[in-house]
């Protein structure tokens, strides 16, 4: 499944296994939504419900993704390079690229409800280049300031507050993140849970996200 550009000195990094799983997620499902989210499988009921399961779910996982990096992870960065004009400009194009994005999502929303007159086509291609061009830019430029410009006590403070604001949403996240990953990808996003949290993720979270169809 794994899925980026970043590069190989920070791809095996500890930080990242969330965000990179994410970004794999992401192009898992905007490729899916590509496939299957035409016209005449909107006319379709079945088809239709599914579609709009699966959109639902990664509309969700993005606005999620998106809000954690604005409340924890970008202003951590804008205090520890303040200095740096370069690294400004990095942090000024994610925020004004999440800015272009989450409107986009309600023209998704839109287009899905009025699939016959709507230009659906046109609306999911630019969904996904918007999407696919911030997340392959975050990981050039911005994942090394994550990984080299946040210090250790800091770094699990960020982490403290990521997992109190997105611990309602873990039944959810953990299977969306990890399908259709190989066993050693989930293996690494299962590392992220205590042992009681991983029985669960087995026994309850995988098989109630699999009973619903998506895309």
């Amino acid at each position: 499944m794994t899925t980026h550009s970043v590069s190989s000195r920070y791809v095996d990094n500890e930080r990242l296994i969330a965000l990179n799983a994410s970004h794999a997620a992401f192009r898992r499902d905007l490729a899916k939504m590509a496939r299957v989210a035409t016209v005449a499988n909107f006319r379709d009921p079945a088809h239709r419900r599914s579609i709009l399961n699966g959109w639902a779910v990664f509309k969700n996982q993005l606005e999620q993704h998106h809000s954690h990096e604005d409340r924890f992870l970008w202003p951590s960065l804008r205090r520890n390079m303040a200095g740096s004009d370069a690294a400004m400009s990095v942090l000024d194009d994610m925020d004004a690229e999440h800015a272009i994005i989450d409107p986009l999502l309600r023209s998704v929303d839109y287009a899905f409800d009025h699939h016959d007159t709507a230009d659906l086509p046109g609306v999911l291609d630019e969904l996904n280049t918007k999407v696919s061009h911030h997340l392959t830019h975050e990981e050039q430029d911005a994942i090394p300031m994550i990984v080299e410009a946040i210090p250790e006590k800091e770094w699990k403070k960020i982490v403290s507050g990521i997992t109190r604001a997105s611990m309602s949403g873990a039944p959810e996240f953990m299977p969306w993140v990890t399908e259709g990953a190989t066993d050693g990808e989930v293996k690494r996003v299962l590392s992220m849970l205590p042992p009681p949290a991983r029985l669960i993720y087995r026994r309850v979270w995988v098989p109630r996200y699999r009973k619903v169809s998506r895309w």
